[in-house]
C-alpha cells in the first residue's frame, strides 16, 4: 500500500527560527499525545512502533527514513518556505506499508500522526508567538 501524506502550516517566523525549533524536537514535540522521538545513537530516534535514522535530503530542514519495523519503507522530510514575509512548513510522508502494517498505519499510526503533526505545528506557531 502507498503512503503519502502532508501537513503544511504558514508560520509568522523567518525560516532560519523555525528550523531551529524542528532541530529540537523536545522543544515542539505534544507529549501530551505521544512521547517525543529519544535519540538511539548517531542519527537513530526511537518514535515507538518506528525507528527512525536521520539523514540529509536536499531541501529539507530535517529528514528521516523509517528503518523499522520492516514493514513500513519510506521517509519524512519538513520543507521550510519563505512566503509572503512568513514561512511555509511542510511535513510530508512517502513511503509504503506492506502486510499487517497497512491495517496497522491505516487504523493507527496514520490517524496518530494527524494528530501529531497539526499539534507539533501548533507548538511552534505558540513558540514563536511568545518569543521563545
Amino acid at each position: 500500500m502507498k503512503i503519502s501524506n502532508r501537513h503544511e502550516r504558514m508560520v509568522a517566523a523567518p525560516p532560519a527560527r523555525i528550523a531551529a525549533l524542528i532541530a529540537d524536537f523536545d522543544r515542539v514535540w505534544p507529549t501530551q499525545i505521544a512521547p517525543a522521538p529519544r535519540r538511539q545513537g548517531p542519527r537513530l530516534y526511537d518514535a515507538g512502533l518506528m525507528v527512525w535514522e536521520e539523514f540529509d535530503r536536499p531541501g529539507a530542514a530535517r529528514a528521516f527514513r523509517v528503518g523499522r519495523p520492516d514493514g513500513l519503507q519510506g521517509e519524512h522530510w519538513f520543507e521550510l518556505e519563505l512566503a509572503e514575509g512568513a514561512t511555509v512548513v511542510r511535513h510530508t510522508i512517502e513511503g509504503g506499508a506492506v502486510g499487517r502494517y497497512e491495517a496497522i498505519w491505516r487504523d493507527r499510526i496514520e490517524p496518530l500522526h494527524g494528530r501529531i503533526l497539526e499539534a507539533l505545528l501548533d507548538n511552534v506557531e505558540a513558540a514563536v508567538a511568545s518569543g521563545d
